[in-house]
């Protein structure tokens, strides 16, 4: 009898292990189906902890997982547990049972939680608790429990059951942490090609930034970063030169000495620094007073730029802290990220210096100005000069509208100079516009600008010369030639004070001076209503008259030596005079191209000058000749006949004589004109494509 109770004892046991070898063998082939039928880790984790609650008769389960550089344990999965006591229930690792299986690394069976003194309660039914780590990579990274509401439903085959669906799961995690770790170098693999294909089409060292930190943003999610550069003014001094995500405010406190803080040890160190959790790190300042998120680990990664083998400064970002691999690899990541931006910062600096070198030309080329149309500079002594010099003396500090007139090559554009750097605007722009000289379709583009998208060939917003021309002066040269509907536009301009851009919705206030010139006689303009009377009276507020050369002749000996020592200077001649002959001979011409004509032949005079003094035979043959400037039917016979009786022009004669004339001519022509073709095919009655001809055929250039 006894000896049939132990054989039906061994049979219980046996057929309770082969019970428990079924049910395992179950498990597994469950988890190689499942894992067969999905790729997608979480599924896989969830439908393992649903078996394993089936299998052991739970009636509740989790997965834990220790979060990355902490002890805190992370519920990751669950199955019939209150999510809001979860949420209130922080368990750390060698806390409760969970706690204390991830500590030591071992499973723990507790069939009574009321005789466990580490059980921490997440259900007020629970009685008995079977917890298994999970050993990842060599390591305990969690731990898969289930509960009960029963005592004593755990067994020992229960354990084994469970430590086979823990190794399942930590393969399952570890191949999800591989894959993950994987496609994040690929990820910023790929982001580095495009940052690095990007950024070398851009110039702007703050635009470039501006792309490294949008690329950033889209792809790892950061929360803001920085660009610390030395201070041009302090040596050891750094801050912000440009930011993402921070105030103008916030910005202005990023200022740090070299070993201060994060951002002043990478600069002393030369090497990069990555910190988890800035909240809990004493060597960051916060010196910019960024309000965070106290209870979420924040990343700081700040890489050394580097150019010539010095420090120049600092890139830094910030993110939520994922895991210290994770960490390492966007340390890499951004380390490389520097090397383009350590390209941008060379140029920077390069363009910085030459930047303050030209606002140094510049601001002698000011003095220059101021110099050069100082009051005291103009030459002449004729009354009538004279007197446009007094104008110009009384009006300059004005803020009213002043037409300028006179002939071509009088120097309307050097008075309404003076008048500019002679006013309180002289800092500000001057701006100059002939009117003649850009097409009326293009005009009005030319001085209101346009937006983006205006008209056809209107690819980006373009400012017009009244709003480049703002708090200073704008210069409207040959105004009789604007076309009569843009001087409306243009009257309107002037009342309003604002400019509307060609295509745009909005007007543009403007605080400019107007001065304008003409060639042209307004008022026999008005007449033929060629020229808007309002309009005129809004420019001519004030006139400024200027005479022609040939009534002011008594200028030209100032003019010639003014003219002589600045060319001689430019050109690096030595020319101490003029013979009176010459000089007589300037004196008797007519002068139709003005003072512009005059400064022209003396240039010439001082390049062909040989002796140091200049000679008649230095000035242009239809002003040498004085036959020729004083036009009589008799010289021109003279002229005609030295062709006649030169034996070498035999067989050439009408083509040298009408060529000269026609190529002197077309010359004056132009002069007078101001070199503007349209007007001097229509002065000169003849086509413009066959002045366009001419001027190819003589030689003649603009």
């Amino acid at each position: 009898m006894e000896k049939r109770e132990k054989d039906i004892q061994k049979d219980a046991v046996y057929i309770l292990n082969l019970e428990n070898q079924i049910k395992r063998l179950k498990l597994i082939q469950y988890l190689l189906d499942t894992m067969n039928s999905s790729k997608n880790p979480n599924e896989l984790l969830e439908k393992l902890l649903d078996q394993c609650i089936a299998m052991t008769g739970a009636s509740s389960g989790s997965i834990m997982l220790k979060e990355p550089d902490s002890d805190e344990l992370k519920i990751v999965f669950h199955r019939n547990l209150d999510e809001r006591i979860l949420q209130k229930t922080i368990i750390m690792v060698g806390e409760g049972v969970t706690g204390f299986v991830v500590q030591e690394g071992l499973p723990k069976l507790v069939n009574d939680v009321d005789l466990e003194p580490k059980y921490i309660p997440v259900r007020d039914d629970i009685q008995a608790e079977l917890a298994v780590p999970l050993n990842i990579q060599g390591s305990i990274r969690g731990v898969l429990n289930v509960d009960s509401n029963r005592k004593n439903a755990f067994t020992e085959s229960d354990i084994d059951l469970m430590q086979t669906a823990a190794h399942q799961a930590a393969q399952i995690l570890s191949r999800n942490m591989m894959t993950k770790e994987l496609e994040n170098k690929i990820q910023l693999q790929q982001i580095l090609i495009d940052i690095s294909n990007e950024v070398e089409k851009i110039s702007e060292l703050r635009d470039a930034f501006d792309l490294v930190m949008k690329k950033l943003t889209d792809n790892l999610k950061i929360h803001r970063g920085m660009l610390v550069l030395f201070d041009t003014e302090d040596i050891n001094q750094l801050s912000v030169v440009t930011a993402y995500n921070l105030t103008e405010d916030e910005m202005s406190r990023g200022v740090y000495k070299v070993g201060e803080g994060v951002i002043g040890k990478v600069v002393a160190t030369h090497t990069p620094i990555a910190i988890p959790d800035i909240n809990r790190d004493k060597d960051f300042l916060n010196r910019m007073r960024i309000k965070r998120e106290k209870n979420i680990p924040i990343s700081f990664i700040a890489i050394p730029i580097n150019i010539d083998g010095m420090t120049s400064g600092v890139l830094a970002v910030e993110k939520e802290f994922e895991s210290a691999n994770t960490l390492s690899d966007e340390t890499n990541f951004i380390y490389l990220i520097g090397k383009f931006i350590a390209n941008k910062v060379r140029a920077f600096q390069r363009l910085s210096e030459e930047r303050q070198t030209l606002l140094d030309e510049n601001l002698q080329l000011k003095k220059e100005l101021y110099k050069n149309y100082g009051l005291s500079n103009f030459i002449g002594k004729n009354i009538k000069m004279v007197e446009v010099f007094d104008m110009v003396k009384l009006v300059a500090d004005s803020q009213s509208s002043i037409l300028v007139r006179g002939e071509s090559g009088t120097g309307k554009e050097l008075i309404a100079r003076a008048l500019h750097y002679n006013s309180s605007r002289r800092e500000q722009p001057f701006i100059s516009v002939n009117c003649a000289a850009i097409p009326e379709h293009l005009l009005e583009s030319e001085l209101f600008g346009y937006k983006k998208g205006a008209f056809t060939g209107a690819t980006t917003d373009r400012k017009g010369k009244f709003i480049l021309a703002n708090n200073g002066t704008i210069f409207l040269d040959e105004i009789g030639d604007m076309p009569l509907p843009l001087q409306g536009k243009l009257l309107r301009v002037i009342q309003e004070r604002e400019v509307e851009p060609i295509g745009s919705e909005s007007k543009v206030k403007v605080d400019i001076r107007i001065l304008s010139a003409t060639n042209k006689n307004l008022q026999l303009l008005i007449k033929e209503e060629k020229f808007r009377e309002d309009l005129f009276y809004r420019l001519n507020v004030i006139e400024i008259g200027i005479p022609p050369l040939r009534d002011r002749k008594d200028d030209i000996p100032l003019l010639v030596s003014h003219f002589r020592s600045k060319y001689a200077k430019v050109n690096n001649r030595k020319i101490d005079a003029i013979s009176p002959e010459a000089l007589r001979v300037l004196q008797s011409y007519g002068w139709p191209g003005n003072v512009r004509e005059l400064e022209n032949i003396i240039e010439r005079a001082v390049l062909l000058c040989k002796t140091g003094v200049i000679e008649p035979a230095n000035l242009p043959s239809y002003i040498a000749e004085t036959e020729h400037s004083q036009v009589s039917d008799i010289s021109i016979g003279k002229w005609i006949d030295g062709y006649i009786k030169n034996i070498a022009y035999e067989g050439k004669v009408f083509s040298e004589i009408v060529g000269y004339i026609e190529k002197e001519l077309l010359s004056r022509a132009l002069l007078f004109n101001n070199r503007n073709k349209v007007k001097t095919a229509d002065f000169l009655g003849i086509n413009r494509n066959t002045l366009r001809f001419k001027m190819r055929d003589y030689g003649i250039k603009l």
